[in-house]
């Protein structure tokens, strides 16, 4: 007599909500996780200044009293949103539109999804089991 993956699941979120602190914990460890995993594919430009993508990732974890725990990771720099939505209609100083820039400027298009994609399987198994090991020691 086993127990189905669902049950398994509905338990872990009634822990979750009996340890929340476990949770909290847990979840932080994960953001850490995929903040590392986005850093490591955010594209390098040639140039050195102030607002460099690959060092503008930031992360904040949200536990509220009675509520679960919530982790936000987002991209300071200004121009986070171009590189990864792309530019539709490159121009250039004077106005001029530019359809050879299309493919150099869109290069990276989409990279922030394709990090989260790849990446969040393997996260999530390791908050899985982490959280576990935090509860079994409190279960006995």
């Amino acid at each position: 007599m086993g127990i189905s993956i669902d049950e398994f699941v509905g338990k872990l979120d009634k822990m979750a909500a009996a340890y929340g602190s476990d949770a909290s914990d847990v979840l932080e460890e994960g953001a850490k996780d995929m903040k590392k995993a986005l850093r490591r594919a955010t594209p390098v430009g040639p140039t050195e200044h102030k607002h460099k993508l690959r060092k503008s990732w930031e992360m904040e974890v949200i536990d509220r009293l009675g509520q679960e725990p919530e982790a936000h990771i987002r991209s300071t720099a200004p121009h986070f949103h171009l590189v990864n939505r792309g530019v539709q209609h490159p121009t250039d100083a004077h106005g001029n539109p530019k359809p050879e820039w299309l493919d150099a400027l869109n290069k990276h298009v989409g990279y922030m999804q394709k990090t989260v994609e790849e990446h969040w399987p393997e996260i999530q198994k390791k908050m899985a089991e982490g959280f576990y090991g935090k509860v079994r020691g409190h279960l006995g």
